[in-house]
């Protein structure tokens, strides 16, 4: 294994001052955090690693009060901040700091454009890229237990100890392949993503994802989107999970059955005890001055069954996207995957004729994912649409 210097716990915010005036010069650092996300509904940050490719460093969240120097470095549009599979720590940064880190490199989606696969993990592509291998080490350690033990000191480090090498081989290879905007591009979507997630305005069209939605008539449809706005409202407000609220499985059936009184509740089997007895009110309340949602809506949900033409047609434009992941490197689930594919079927269902620059597309496969799709699916799609609208 590759030496590093000893890892430093830094836990003074005179400290965090000086080690920003260097970090701010350089092109990229390396991130990750440790955090528990266990009972509540917004993480606990426990520590937050740095890595400058001279050394690692341990940021406390508990002991330092003093973050600003450190939050302009996740702003600055000058430093680059390497992190691997970020999703989450994007939604740690984006709490604990109101600040959501950019420009932004994850090195699992760059893999995934260089032919690693769709998720590898950071130990196998240390191991396949630096030929050390790592172990899992403290995955299930208390990071906000104090003091840190040697193990997770250890463990903390070297999640970014590697990251700086992943990144030079990494970008060398997507500029050799010429792919390097995709995956800035991808990554930029990954933080508009963790941004929307928290906007309030997105809540409204929570319920359009809800697998069983389809089942359910436009009265019903009005119900369930005003309960999922609820619950994402009381998560929040309670700080705690969304299913320790109220499951989807809850809400559907809420919306389904369309309880009137507590009673009618009451027979409602199997449901989360908070809907029984503290939200009893509120939900009822909802229930009853909940509107319905447009027909036009209601009648074009997706996720009912296919139909054996539909069923072909899917068939046909995961091959086809198959074959453009063979030929690219490119993982087949980055490129689209089964529900983008539905969506896109959905999106073009019945459009007898149209030509194949007519066809509309999901808004997470307009960017160079369509770059590479659209000299394939579109003829499957137009050509199965022709069919569908048709009746054959």
């Amino acid at each position: 294994m590759t030496d590093f210097p000893d890892p430093e716990l830094v836990v003074e915010d005179v400290r965090l001052a000086q080690l920003c005036q260097r970090w701010r010069t350089l092109p990229t650092i390396a991130l990750d955090t440790e955090f528990i996300r266990v009972s509540t509904f917004y993480p606990r940050a426990g520590l937050i690693q740095v890595g400058d490719g001279q050394g690692t460093y341990l940021l406390d969240p508990l002991s330092i009060k003093a973050w600003a120097p450190f939050i302009e470095i996740l702003s600055s549009p000058t430093v680059v901040k390497i992190m691997h599979s970020c999703s989450e720590d994007l939604v740690v940064f984006n709490y604990f700091y109101d600040c959501m880190p950019g420009p932004v490199f994850d090195t699992q989606k760059a893999a995934a454009f260089l032919g690693h696969g769709y998720s590898i993990s950071y130990l196998n592509l240390v191991r396949h890229i630096a030929g050390v291998e790592l172990s899992k080490g403290e995955t299930r350690s208390d990071w906000l237990k104090r003091p840190l033990s040697a193990n997770q000191i250890k463990y903390a480090a070297l999640d970014v100890a590697y990251l700086p090498r992943l990144y030079q081989e990494l970008v060398a290879g997507l500029e050799r392949s010429q792919k390097l905007d995709y995956l800035l591009e991808e990554c930029e979507r990954m933080r508009q993503i963790s941004l929307a997630a928290e906007d309030s305005s997105n809540w409204p069209d929570l319920y359009l994802s809800m697998g069983a939605a389809w089942r359910l008539n436009a009265r019903q449809l009005g119900v369930l989107k005003d309960l999922c706005i609820w619950r994402e409202q009381v998560s929040r407000a309670r700080d705690k999970p969304r299913s320790w609220i109220a499951r989807d499985a809850d809400l559907i059936m809420l919306a389904e059955k369309l309880p009137a009184d507590r009673h009618a509740l009451t027979q409602l089997q199997d449901m989360s005890r908070n809907i029984y007895q503290q939200d009893a009110d509120a939900l009822l309340a909802i229930i009853r001055d909940s509107g319905p949602i447009a027909d036009e809506i209601a009648n074009n949900l997706e996720g009912a069954p296919m139909s054996q033409a539909q069923r072909a047609m899917l068939k046909r434009c995961q091959q086809a996207v198959r074959t453009i992941a063979s030929e690219t490197g490119i993982a087949e689930e980055l490129l689209a995957r089964k529900k983008q594919l539905i969506t896109l079927m959905h999106m073009n269902r019945q459009r007898g004729g149209c030509e194949q620059s007519d066809l509309r597309w999901p808004d997470d496969l307009t960017g160079w994912q369509r770059t590479l799709l659209e000299a394939r699916l579109p003829g499957i799609i137009a050509a199965g649409s022709t069919s569908e609208g048709a009746g054959t």
